[in-house]
């Protein structure tokens, strides 16, 4: 029996992956902790009390510089083997074989092979590619290690996931890379959980954690409509609480609406990023167009489900300003509850970041692996100025049905770092409470 310890920093929504990493290493016997926390004092705290065999961290671009540093430290004091997957080795993998301090990088899912690397280590490469695997196989992802610290095992809203993969490749996304790297394997993509068992698990997760929101992770809970009747129906009847999550435009009906909201589905995610079409080709989309996205903010107002609808800024095109505006007057043109405005981060090998690369609006050393306040492009800087503030005035543009005119005043209004703070927290702390119904 081996001691595995997952090190994270504070972590804002349940990260399933690892759930499921714990279910499966403890299944064979392992004993699995998680230690959470942005300082080095947390992680070494918890090394010297448990004395783990193993120490794994699931590598997010954008903070992988901090699973990296925190390693190093580690590993300088104490000893264990160092295992380094998740997405950023998934797609960087030479950052951590680059690494003396990690003795294996873990390269896709990795349920298949944990544990095999923790029993058998001699075996194995520094470099290990996961298999897809079997989900319905999987058993359900253990929540104790996490539910621990009392800010999730307390939370009225827990996250589930019941379709892994995403069959769409837009051009900002890692999706088409991983289709790539994975082609071998196409038969095990897009699987979705059995609507018995994904119920099951909600079930239990209410009963042991309790639970008044279970919010689905999957990129588009309606894809398949047969699956989703039949959960609909097993939801209402044996869970009887309130869900949400995202679904693609083009997946609705107004039965599959109507259907939802019968189920107890409170709200949806669904993104928009342009309503200008030229940017919907660039950002390639799919055939998702604006009278999608009208129709079912419509059907979901009509049957009282709330809507948030994403979008994106700062896009590498000839007028980004104008491309947020006629994006935001859309979102001004339909019923939606809410409204969520991000930058463009161009990330490394992604077809957007090559698209980025051609025009030259940035250069092949950018560092655009960081989640940016501001955007990594090289626009003028009036208008980084006002791609940056129109991203943090976005909601209350958007709810207080402001005109072009006075959104262009407010946007070229200086904003210092604690006012972009200040907008962002009350922004989030509203969502909470109109969104999830999370006040208090």
């Amino acid at each position: 029996m081996s001691k595995i310890l997952f090190v994270e920093p504070e972590l804002r929504t349940d990260k399933l992956g690892l759930l499921y990493l714990s279910a499966v290493l403890k299944a064979a016997g392992h004993e699995v902790d998680l230690v959470m926390g942005n300082h080095k004092a947390e992680a070494e705290a918890r090394v010297k009390a448990w004395r783990p065999d193993f120490v794994m961290y699931s590598v997010a671009t954008g903070n992988h510089r901090w699973y990296f540093e925190i390693n190093d430290y580690l590993k300088r004091w104490h000893d264990f083997k160092a295992v380094c997957g998740g997405p950023h080795l998934t797609f960087f993998p030479d950052d951590g074989l680059d690494d003396p301090y990690i003795d294996h990088v873990v390269r896709g899912p990795a349920e298949n092979m944990i544990v095999d690397l923790v029993e058998h280590p001699e075996r194995h490469d520094k470099l290990i590619t996961g298999t897809v695997p079997d989900i319905e196989s999987l058993p359900a992802p253990d929540r104790s290690i996490l539910y621990q610290y009392p800010q999730f095992g307390e939370a009225r809203m827990k996250r589930f996931m019941a379709c892994r993969d995403c069959p769409n490749a837009c051009t900002y996304c890692f999706n088409h890379l991983y289709h790539r790297i994975f082609k071998d394997q196409r038969g095990r993509f897009y699987q979705a959980t059995s609507p018995r068992k994904m119920v099951d698990e909600v079930l239990a997760v209410k009963d042991e954690w309790g639970l008044e929101l279970a919010y689905f992770n999957d990129d588009d809970l309606a894809r398949d409509h047969e699956w989703l009747t039949e959960f609909c129906r097993l939801f209402k009847d044996e869970v009887g609480i309130q869900f949400c999550g995202s679904v693609r435009a083009d997946s609705l009906t107004e039965d599959v609406v109507r259907m939802m909201a019968w189920a107890g589905c409170s709200f949806q995610n669904i993104a928009l990023e342009s309503a200008v079409p030229s940017t919907q080709k660039l950002l390639r989309r799919g055939k998702v167009s604006n009278d999608h996205i009208r129709q079912a903010c419509e059907w979901f107002d009509k049957y009282g489900v709330k809507v948030r609808l994403q979008n994106m800024v700062g896009l590498p095109v000839a007028d980004p300003v104008e491309d947020a505006l006629q994006t935001l007057e859309f979102n001004q043109s339909v019923p939606i509850t809410d409204s969520w405005a991000s930058t463009l981060v161009p990330f490394k090998n992604t077809d957007i970041w090559q698209h980025c690369i051609d025009a030259g609006l940035i250069d092949e050393d950018t560092d655009a692996m960081t989640f940016y306040d501001s955007t990594p492009l090289k626009f003028d800087e009036v208008t980084r100025r006002r791609i940056d503030a129109i991203s943090k005035w976005w909601y209350y543009a958007v709810k207080w049905g402001m005109s072009r005119a006075a959104i262009m005043d407010l946007i070229d209004i200086p904003l210092a770092d604690e006012q972009r703070i200040l907008i962002q927290q009350a922004r989030w702390a509203e969502a909470a409470k109109v969104l999830y119904g999370l006040e208090g």
